[in-house]
C-alpha cells in the first residue's frame, strides 16, 4: 500500500515477528509514534470510515481495496517528514483502531463485556489444504513463500483471539493502556497491570510478542467488542 505526497508511505504487510531485536528498538519506538500520531489524524478526517473498517475486523488487503480513504497524505506528511516509512505486519490497522479507542472512550469505557457476543475472527488456515498446494508446488522459493503466508494468517487468527480473552477479562485495563503514549513510562506501568490477563488467556505453553503487537490486539477487539450489540441478560421471574 503506497501514498504519494512527495514521499512514498509503505504499509507492509510482512509476518508479525515474535519479538524486535535490541538493535531495532530505538527504529521500532520511532515508527510507532509515528504510527500513532498519523492515525489520530486520520480518524479527525474520517472517523466513521475508520470504526467502519476496525468493526468489520477488514484485513490489510480488505483495507486497501475498499478503504483507500484511510490513507490520507497530508496526515503523513504532518507527522513524518520527507523520506520513506513502512509500518510492519497489522501495524497500520492497530493505530487506527487505538486512535478510535482514545477518541470515543477517553473519559469512560465499558467495564463488562460479559453480555456480547464471541466476536467473530479471521479464519484459521486449513493445514490441509497448505500442505496439498506444497505437494503441488515444485519451486522451492514459491513453497517458502507460500509456508509462510500460512505462518502469518495463523499467528494473526491466533492473536485475535487472544487479543479478545485478554479485552473480555480486563476491559477497564485494557483501555488505560490505550489511552498511554507508545513506549511512555505509564505504557510500561498499564502492561505490568495487565500480565495477570496474559497469562490467563494463554493456552498452553509461552509466546512473546512486541508489545506493539500486543497493545494492537488489544485495541481491535476492544473496539469491535464496546460496539458489538449487547444481547438482552436472562433474568429470573418468581
Amino acid at each position: 500500500m503506497r501514498v504519494s505526497t512527495g514521499l512514498i508511505c509503505s504499509i507492509g504487510f510482512a509476518a508479525i515477528h515474535a519479538s524486535a531485536a535490541a538493535g531495532k528498538e530505538k527504529s521500532d519506538a520511532h515508527i510507532r509514534k509515528i504510527a500513532y500520531d498519523y492515525a489520530r489524524c486520520v480518524i479527525k478526517a474520517e472517523h466513521r470510515r475508520a470504526a467502519e473498517a476496525i468493526i468489520a475486523n477488514a484485513d490489510n488487503q480488505t483495507i486497501e481495496k475498499k478503504y483507500p480513504d484511510l490513507i490520507i497524505g497530508e496526515c503523513l506528511k504532518k507527522v513524518s517528514g520527507p523520506g520513506a516509512l513502512q509500518f510492519g505486519g497489522d501495524q497500520y490497522r492497530y493505530a487506527l483502531a487505538n486512535a478510535l479507542v482514545a477518541a470515543e472512550f477517553k473519559e469512560k469505557g465499558e467495564s463488562d463485556f460479559a453480555n456480547r457476543l464471541p466476536l467473530a475472527h479471521l479464519r484459521i488456515p486449513d493445514k490441509v489444504a497448505l500442505e496439498s498446494t506444497l505437494a503441488k508446488t515444485k519451486s522451492k522459493r514459491r513453497r517458502k513463500e507460500i509456508q509462510n503466508e500460512f505462518d502469518n494468517d495463523a499467528t494473526i487468527a491466533a492473536l485475535s483471539k487472544y487479543g479478545e480473552c485478554i479485552v473480555r477479562n480486563d476491559p477497564e485495563r485494557s483501555r488505560l493502556w490505550l489511552l498511554t503514549s507508545p513506549d511512555g513510562p505509564e505504557e510500561t506501568s498499564r502492561i505490568n497491570d495487565l500480565r495477570p490477563s496474559f497469562s490467563q488467556c494463554l493456552v498452553g505453553g509461552t509466546a512473546k510478542f512486541s508489545r506493539s503487537t500486543m497493545r494492537g490486539v488489544v485495541a481491535i477487539n476492544y473496539f469491535r467488542l464496546a460496539h458489538a450489540t449487547a444481547q438482552p441478560t436472562s433474568e429470573r421471574t418468581h
